[in-house]
């Protein structure tokens, strides 16, 4: 429990406090206005954090002591009431590296989506890719990676306080569960 906190407040973190330098190959806030967008369910509307910590712990064979997970990670949908500036964070850490992804753009309900249950589309017209450790990464998304890699279509289900979200393909078993954090 200790680690998804920690994971939702890495993410509260990067949240609140990131922001993307536009570059030329980033589409403008004018082709954002451009993208499909819908209004979201009712009950839906939020920031919605899912973390995770694996159970396996690194031990330093010098100390003994034990250093923490082998890799965490965290995302967290900022879903709006109109779908117009949504936003999408990912990150990722293990004890060689740290990653963060961010994106903004806005969220298509598909016909037939309720509060409980149906899916989406985040289209993204803007992101941004910041790594250390082992590889170093800051810079922007390209239009390319906007396109194939950020907008993406999710199935979701409500399944008692937890908005279960799956990426691609319907809500199963390992879905990842999401909760309310505003």
């Amino acid at each position: 429990m200790k680690k998804i906190l920690s994971a939702t407040i890495l993410l509260t973190a990067l949240f609140l406090g990131s922001g993307c330098i536009k570059d030329a190959d980033t589409q403008t806030n004018d082709s954002c206005d451009k993208l499909p967008h819908s209004n979201a369910p009712a009950g839906l509307v939020g920031n919605w954090s899912s973390g995770f910590a694996s159970y396996l712990q690194l031990v330093d064979i010098y100390t003994g002591r034990t250093t923490g997970s082998a890799w965490t990670s965290g995302k967290l949908f900022k879903i709006t009431s109109n779908g117009r500036n949504a936003e999408f964070y990912y990150t990722a850490q293990t004890q060689y590296m740290q990653a963060a992804t961010k994106a903004t753009g806005s969220i298509s309900f598909d016909a037939g989506s309720t509060a409980q249950a149906g899916s989406f589309t985040f289209s993204a017209c803007g992101g941004h890719y910041k790594g250390w450790g082992t590889t170093s990464v800051d810079r922007d998304a390209t239009s390319e990676e906007l396109r194939s890699s950020l907008t993406r279509k999710y199935y979701y289900k409500v399944d008692g306080q937890w908005l279960r979200i799956e990426p691609g393909g319907p809500v199963n078993d390992y879905s990842s569960s999401f909760r309310i954090v505003n």
